[in-house]
């Protein structure tokens, strides 16, 4: 799998920076989450099992999801593609999602990096 995110922790917040053309299908150049804000952060390795609810904005085609996602009164953001496991962040209260759907480049190291940052250890 690509990794189609880089994750950056800049002060008291994560940066999510979706890579390539991904930006324009997902209408993103980036997405801050204040740390204070995440309230879990985990692997999820069946991503296609995950239900998405209904899509807009953003691309649903040919096993990519890019953009924004309203699965059961929620706003997830998606950015996956192809096969393989993608970094969950929780959000609570929706700033700016409830939900974070990743793929990353390392997602071990993107896990620990973004669960030391947001103090869940």
């Amino acid at each position: 799998m690509t990794a189609r995110n880089t994750l950056k922790i800049v002060d008291d917040a994560l940066i999510v920076i979706p890579r390539g053309m991904d930006r324009v299908w997902g209408l993103r150049k980036r997405i801050t989450v204040p740390l204070s804000c995440i309230t879990d952060v985990q692997i999820e390795h069946r991503p296609h099992w995950v239900p998405t609810g209904w899509r807009g904005p953003g691309l649903d085609a040919f096993g990519k999801l890019v953009g924004t996602f309203h699965p059961e009164q929620e706003r997830h953001y998606w950015n996956f593609s192809g096969r393989g496991s993608v970094l969950t962040i929780a959000v609570s209260g929706g700033r700016p999602f409830d939900r974070l759907y990743l793929s990353v480049a390392d997602l071990e190291a993107c896990q620990q990096m973004v669960s030391t940052a947001a103090q869940l250890d």
